[in-house]
């Protein structure tokens, strides 16, 4: 069975929740338990970042699962 979320992984999610954010903005070891619990999907949206110049770059955006878990 899988751990709980821990609090600050919740208040990612909430983040997340108001709007897609880059994965790079994320902690790491945040992103790996959201994504294996489906709380998140992964999609390509234009960076927000000077140096991609225009180009798209990784963002998390929320599952149904993911708002269901948030209540």
């Amino acid at each position: 069975m899988a751990k709980p979320l821990s609090a600050h992984a919740l208040e990612e999610l909430r983040h997340i929740a108001q709007a897609p954010l880059p994965r790079s903005s994320v902690n790491p070891g945040v992103v790996n338990k959201l994504l294996s619990e489906k709380l998140v999907s992964s999609v390509q949206l234009p960076s927000p970042f000077k140096v991609h110049k225009g180009g798209n770059c990784e963002h998390l955006e929320i599952t149904d699962l993911g708002k269901t878990q948030l209540g």
